[in-house]
């Protein structure tokens, strides 16, 4: 039972971090939502702060775990292969999430990233750049070899992973937004056609 009773008040939480923010959520606000008493939430977390890591680390480990899983998926694949897969596939993810989780864990993602609780902001924002520096060093190699092998134009790697962190940010936040009643078939779609227009820039010229 107490188990239940933890995993309802991270579900509550997120919902009400999500759609209220961290600062306008209070453990009150969480224990009425929960349905139990205010002192009762400290018998399994020790503060608002250590609830929401808690919740923030299971969604950040959960998007680590399958950020890791398409890249080893997808090494026997060529670069620009490779690049279209990992493109597609991070949208996949996050639209996926969404269906599974509910809008909260997007909508969670969103306000966290563009408008952090100040108490946490440095700590948000250094963790997230730190583990996105990681795979971008992933990323950069990919596209490294690519250049190598004449697939993708020889222009600094930096400029292109920028670039496609750009379209691919730009892309979710659209998808979030204004194509979250589209069918899923017109989603894939879109997707591949916003890639095909960004592999004509930056393939190679033969």
């Amino acid at each position: 039972m107490s188990g239940k009773t933890r995993e309802k008040i991270k579900e509550v939480a997120l919902t009400l971090f999500a759609n209220n923010g961290y600062d306008a959520t209070s453990i009150e606000k969480i224990a009425t939502g929960v349905g139990i008493k205010k002192s009762s939430i400290y018998a399994f977390f020790t503060s608002k702060e250590a609830l929401f890591w808690e919740i923030y680390e299971e969604l950040e480990s959960e998007y680590h775990t399958c950020m890791e899983q398409l890249l080893m998926d997808s090494e026997s694949m060529l670069p620009t292969e490779r690049l279209h897969y990992l493109f597609k596939q991070y949208l996949i993810f996050y639209h996926n999430s969404s269906k599974r989780e509910g809008p909260a864990a997007r909508i969670f993602w969103i306000r966290i990233m563009f408008f952090p609780p100040v108490a946490l902001k440095d700590r948000l924002l250094t963790r997230a750049l730190t583990h996105e520096m990681e795979l971008g060093e992933r990323y950069m190699e990919i596209i490294r070899e690519g250049i190598r092998q004449g697939l993708i134009l020889d222009e600094p790697p930096e400029g292109i992973l920028l670039s496609y962190y750009s379209l691919r940010q730009g892309l979710y936040s659209l998808m979030s937004v204004f194509m979250s009643e589209l069918p899923d078939k017109q989603k894939i779609d879109r997707i591949d056609t916003v890639w095909q227009n960004y592999w004509q820039g930056i393939k190679a010229r033969y």
